[in-house]
């Protein structure tokens, strides 16, 4: 489907690598940073999230400014970022914004899913093995995005209902 009216992107097109992504509507002076595997793809649902707001229920970026798309503005900075440097530059680039008077908005997701397990903040993956789960990473991942405490989504102690 085509549409008239299309976002202004930096790189154009968008690049099928990992890269920090930056939304901004420049006339709201809002920004939304966050990390991404797949910038192309990333994108894509940025942009239809953007077109079709009014008609659906759920908005995954919080806060997000009013305005078209012609409003937005996307850019896609340090192409084939590791996964393991990318939280650290998105912190970098927020701040970078903030400074520059732009209020953020949207929360960004994290390039390497963080758990905090008996008081000590490691990646997911790292508790999984240190605690010999028997649960898959999708499985414990999926569990801990429904609100389950890490303990329980992770087999170490009985799910209370």
């Amino acid at each position: 489907m085509a549409y008239d009216a299309k976002i202004k992107c930096d790189p154009s097109p968008m690049p099928l690598k990992p890269a920090i992504l930056i939304l901004i509507n420049k006339r709201r002076r809002a920004a939304f940073i966050s990390y991404t595997s797949n910038a192309r793809g990333r994108a894509a649902v940025l942009m239809s999230m953007i077109r079709h707001r009014a008609k659906t229920k759920r908005n995954h970026l919080r806060d997000m400014p009013d305005g078209s798309v012609k409003d937005f503005e996307l850019m896609a900075v340090n192409v084939g970022l590791e996964k393991t440097k990318g939280n650290a530059m998105v912190e970098k680039y927020q701040r970078k914004f903030e400074k520059s008077g732009f209020r953020l908005f949207g929360g960004p997701r994290s390039a390497v899913p963080l758990v905090l397990l008996n008081g000590k903040r490691t990646s997911l993956v790292e508790a999984i093995e240190a605690h010999k789960c028997k649960e898959n990473y999708q499985t414990v991942y999926r569990r801990i995005q429904r609100g389950w405490p890490v303990k329980e989504a992770l087999g170490l102690a009985e799910r209370v209902k």
